[in-house]
């Protein structure tokens, strides 16, 4: 006897088969969905009693085939897991290969091999064998033929290996079928199947047999009628075409068949839901029903904010005494992208939560040691692959040790050969041309010894001579061993137990389970096949993606929340709808393998019926939609966010407006609209947001058990980022602050930076590389030691060397000055990357312009180089710079990068330069606003102090900008060789302050018929007048020695008062503190929070500057 019950979603199906075979006697099978087993025993024991289960059974298809297997014989039969089919699958393409058109030189790409068995799937349950297809494929023309044939041939080949290894668990269906004819396991018996919409073949040649065998066998459809009278596309076309076949096998059996319509309402659901499941997908009422608050809809602002409110919309209802944990589901057509959003956001709330759902098992720590390891030697030691290995925390090494690694092979881009070297690592930890200080010698070998403790076992699982499968698994599971992970895990295992995380701990036995299964499987069915190291690492990864890790729910009483398309059978009281937004529901892509729809067509000519077309897809989505929201008895909750996780725009689902057409008044709450209010339902979440929110925390202050907390509030919302106490100020810089001019700049430019980088000694990661600073550093070394020759002395006698000869003699002097930089300050460049190689040949030819440039400047002056690298400080050549106030002293320390001298009248006439490698000129505003002070500092000191240095009194004269790097000049090749010549002096044109003094001008640069062609001044032609805002008189430049030393005083002060306000100085979007700040992850600035706020400069011109650093005194 076969009947067929229909009725739509909520008529009582399951509850009619649950009676009824509870009343029945023995031999009673039910056959549900495996995802739904589980459920479906708790509810036929809640039926039935305890004593049902020994005349009745739950089971999934297949637990059915080891029931008939267990009568028939061959339950202990070898089958492949997972991860023995994909190697397997490898084995058969090489196999075929040499006979194959399409897929002769088949990709090695693992979406391949993954494409591979899901074709060997949908073949299989579809009983598509392979000769079939090859058939097929030949009598087809064209490409399309021959891919089928090739296909057929793989899975031949496929086939061929299954029965000389082990059997393929996807034929276990199929050789049911055949144990059941000869064994009759289904006679006596009452068989029930439960939440099914279709059948695969395979699945129907089972129910055949059955069908044939069974005393009765009773199928549920959630459809209204057996006529199709929807074309096809109606949400329950896919149950009529279900049940028009099933009535069709049982007619061919010559079986009696009834069909039995429930029409019933549904129990227990309320009126508007009732509402809901006949008119979503059918026909609207007249008027919009009521809704009751049985159907709400929710607007996001994002993914994060609609978990929460979730969350806290659940503890609402669960407080209301109508409803506990497990009375609610929450689901999302999408849930990968929730499950750690849901997982991570509901443990803050409280909420209890089992997600039914598959994890990535590569990212778990285990496994992503092993595939880090395998891409890290397969691909060269790439950054990205070593501390993946590393931050498992499973190799030995402490977190502090794989943090400095880190650091120093971000520094020095190491990768490569240079992790596997014999010779230890002699770069300094801290980036080019720094001083060797005490303990980086230390920190070196510390780094050095790390490298070498990871880079052993590694080079050991590189090396390995044996380039076979087997030799491969082999060599792996010995670097396990080697690498000391059975041992780790076991500890782990053993600290997780005891610190009552028994699930855990589970989870890593399985795991390493997993593996060491995996790595059997590999070295038998691989064999002696010969396999490189890098092709392995990609198989082996695809194999461990293969397997799961069982989940146990950790209570009863808990959120049931997963896939849609797994969740439609769940029966609850309310159901949470996530993520219902128009790119994600409905949502359909094709389907799995290799197989267009037009192969399928092409297959259907030849009577082949495979799985589902694109268009079926899209029907069944419609009715996995119909399903879900037919699921709750009581409340439906949908809801989307506005925006995505990456900031695009969602926009609400068909759903939604769906649901506000059948329900009067039904409109989205929206969380803007809310103000974090829904926060509050949860200790944690309610203090956060109280944090932000005075209403929210005055709110909680009432509520038992918050009072000390938001005190404890209160008393951080009087707290300022803006000041440091005295106490902190002494411990962080001490009474005694190394300033440098560029420290002075970091401070005026802002007091928050300038307190990480200093304070806090945050120092940024940076590469070392030749960067602005690096560069600098290497000009100022080669012009120092070019400009040191004895053509540049003051006693040089102008004309001893022709022009030529000048040439030739300056460019030997720069690449002997190269050659020394890169013999001590790189150690050679044979330890350099290629890249750094050519961008420092690439330099070369900037230096020598630079050189050429400053020749030429000096043989025009009689202002000649008399310093070089001047010193500042305890170990310079002069005293610092120090000012005190409130107990705190700055001393400012640092070097002059050339000081120019000229001899007159027994008076030494100085000028300071500095070279500039970037665009940075002298600024007048900048000056103003204590910023750009270092030559002018400098200056004014040595007028001070200098002639104890010289031994003659010292008049200063003026500060240079010398702009240190190439013109780029834009013109047409037909450009004169004197334009171009202007064009280059005006890109490399000085700039600073000069003294308005026509004798020391003339002395700084001997003017020709264009005027002066390297200070930042002009020359009236009309009248010989000298102009230009780099002029100031000696007494301007007197008062401007004043403002530089008020400027002192006042960061004296703001750092003995604490300041470390985030108050950047701000010209514009372009020139800004917090443009290439480094600390902008740390500061959140907020205008008007604790001395948070933006100093504007505005522009001042000279005469401007003049008159306010005349009123200053």
């Amino acid at each position: 006897m076969f009947k067929l019950l229909l009725g739509r979603a909520g008529a009582g199906k399951t509850t009619a088969v649950l009676d009824r075979l509870c009343a029945a006697g023995e031999g009673q099978v039910l056959l549900t969905p495996e995802q739904m087993s589980h459920e479906t025993e708790r509810a036929l024991c809640k039926v039935g009693g305890p004593q049902i289960n020994l005349r009745a059974e739950v089971l999934s298809f297949s637990r059915l085939a080891n029931r008939i297997f267990q009568a028939a014989g061959g339950l202990g039969e070898e089958e492949l897991d997972a991860g023995g089919r994909l190697l397997l699958m490898h084995r058969a393409v090489r196999g075929a290969a040499p006979g194959l058109r399409v897929y002769g030189r088949p990709s090695k790409r693992p979406a391949f091999l993954s494409a591979l068995i899901a074709t060997a799937d949908e073949l299989k349950s579809c009983c598509v064998p392979p000769e079939v297809l090859v058939r097929a494929g030949e009598d087809s023309p064209g490409a399309e033929g021959d891919k089928l044939r090739d296909l057929g041939l793989i899975l031949g080949e496929y086939q061929a290996l299954t029965e000389q290894t082990a059997l393929d668990p996807r034929d276990r269906l199929t050789r049911a079928a055949e144990r059941l004819r000869a064994c009759g396991w289904g006679y006596g018996k009452d068989l029930w199947l439960d939440g099914f919409t279709d059948f695969t073949p395979q699945q129907g040649e089972l129910l055949r047999v059955l069908m044939g065998q069974a005393r009765s066998m009773t199928v549920t459809l959630t459809c209204d009628h057996l006529e199709e009278d929807e074309g096809g596309s109606g949400v329950f076309s896919p149950a009529r075409r279900t049940a028009a076949a099933l009535l069709r096998l049982a007619e061919k059996e010559r079986i009696p068949c009834e069909v039995e319509h429930l029409v019933s309402p549904c129990a227990g659901k309320v009126k508007p839901l009732m509402y809901l499941e006949k008119s979503l997908f059918g026909e609207e009422a007249a008027r919009p029903e009521p809704c009751e608050g049985a159907v709400e809809l929710f607007q996001a602002s994002d993914p994060r904010g609609e978990v929460e409110w979730t969350a806290a919309r659940i503890l609402q209802l669960v407080r209301s005494g109508e409803y506990r944990f497990r009375d609610i589901g929450v689901t999302a057509r999408s849930y990968g992208s929730y499950r750690d959003l849901v997982e991570s956001v509901f443990g803050r709330y409280g909420v209890p939560v089992f997600s039914s759902a598959m994890t990535d098992i590569l990212e778990k720590p285990v496994l992503a040691l092993v595939t880090a390891a395998l891409d890290t030697v397969a691909g060269g030691y790439r950054y990205d692959d070593v501390f993946r290995y590393l931050k498992t925390g499973l190799t030995g090494l402490s977190w502090d040790e794989v943090d400095l690694l880190e650091n120093y092979v971000l520094k020095w881009d190491i990768r490569g050969s240079r992790w596997t070297q014999g010779k230890d690592w002699s770069w300094h930890p801290k980036g080019y041309n720094r001083t060797w200080e005490e303990g980086d010698r230390a920190l070196l070998a510390q780094v050095d010894a790390a490298r070498r403790r990871v880079s052993g076992p590694l080079e050991t699982l590189r090396k390995n001579p044996l380039k076979t499968g087997q030799g491969q698994a082999v060599s792996l599971y010995t670097f396990l061993e080697e690498t000391g992970l059975p041992e780790r895990l076991e500890e782990r295992v053993e600290t997780l137990t005891g610190r009552g995380r028994p699930a855990l701990a589970e989870e890593y036995r399985q795991l390493w389970n997993i593996l060491c299964d995996a790595l059997e499987q590999c070295a038998r069915l691989l064999g002696d096949a010969p396999m490189e190291l890098d092709e392995f690492a990609q198989l082996f990864k695809l194999v461990l993606s293969q397997y799961e890790v069982g989940t146990i729910p950790v209570s009863l009483d808990r959120v049931t929340a997963g896939e849609t398309t797994r969740q439609t059978g769940h029966r609850v009281k309310v159901l949470f709808l996530l993520g219902a937004d128009d790119a994600s529901l409905p949502q359909v892509g094709t389907a799995p393998g290799l197989l267009s729809d037009d192969d399928r067509s092409l297959l259907a000519g030849y009577g082949l019926e495979l799985a589902q077309s694109q268009r079926d897809l899209l029907y069944r989505e419609i009715t996995t939609i119909y399903q879900i929201c037919a699921r709750p008895s009581e409340r439906l909750v949908v809801s989307w966010p506005a925006q995505g996780s990456g900031g695009e725009e969602r926009r609400p689902s068909f759903l939604v407006g769906r649901l506000e057409r059948l329900f009067e008044g039904l409109r989205p709450l929206r969380e803007e609209d809310l103000k974090g209010s829904f926060r509050l339902e949860a200790p944690l979440p309610a203090l956060e947001q109280a944090g932000r929110d005075r209403t929210a925390r005055g709110a909680l202050e009432n509520l038992p058990g918050f009072a000390e907390q938001t005190a404890r509030l209160d008393r951080a919302a009087q707290w300022e980022r803006g000041r440091l106490s005295r106490q902190a100020v002494d411990r962080l810089y001490g009474r005694r602050v190394a300033m440098s001019a560029s420290r002075m700049d970091k401070y005026k430019s802002c007091h928050f930076s300038y307190f990480m980088r200093y304070g806090l000694a945050a120092e940024p990661r940076k590469p070392a590389g030749f960067t602005a600073p690096e560069y600098g550093t290497f000009v100022h070394y080669v012009l120092e030691h070019v400009l040191q020759d004895g053509m540049f002395a003051q006693t040089a006698i102008p004309g001893m060397e022709d022009a030529d000869a000048r040439r030739k003699r300056l460019r030997r002097l720069t690449r002997e000055a190269v050659d020394r930089y890169v013999d001590e300050e790189l150690v050679g460049l044979d330890g350099q990357s290629a890249r750094f190689r050519y961008l420092f040949r690439r330099l070369l030819r900037t230096v020598q312009a630079v050189v050429e440039n400053v020749a030429e400047e000096l043989f025009s002056s009689k202002f000649k180089p008399i310093s070089f690298e001047l010193g500042f400080g305890k170990k310079g050549d002069l005293p610092p710079v120090e000012f005190t106030h409130d107990g705190v002293t700055i001393s400012v320390t640092g070097f002059v990068d050339r000081v120019d001298g000229w001899v007159d009248g027994g008076r030494l006439h100085l000028r300071v330069v500095d070279y500039k490698t970037g665009r940075k000129s002298f600024d007048l505003t900048e000056v103003w606003n204590g910023l750009g002070l270092q030559m002018l500092l400098y200056l004014f000191t040595l007028e001070e102090k200098g002639q104890a240095l010289y031994g003659l009194p010292v008049e200063g004269d003026g500060v240079l900008y010398l702009p240190a790097r190439e013109a780029v000049i834009r013109g047409s090749r037909s450009i004169s060789d004197e334009e171009l010549r202007k064009r280059v002096d005006k890109e490399l044109t000085r700039s600073g302050l000069v003294v308005n003094d026509p004798q020391v001008l003339e002395a700084m640069e001997e003017t020709g018929e264009d005027g002066f062609r390297f200070l930042p001044l002009k020359v009236r032609k009309s009248t010989g007048e000298i102009t230009g805002e780099a002029l100031a008189s000696a007494e301007q430049l007197g008062k401007l020695g004043k403002h530089v030393q008020r400027v002192l005083e006042d960061i004296c002060k703001e750092l003995a008062g604490g300041s470390i306000a985030a108050d950047p100085f701000w010209r514009g979007p372009e020139k800004n503190a917090c443009r290439f700040c480094d600390y902008a992850a740390a500061c959140h600035f907020e205008p008007g929070r604790g001395g948070d706020c933006k100093r504007w400069l505005s522009h001042v011109n000279a005469g401007e500057f003049w008159e306010q650093i005349g009123k200053e005194l």
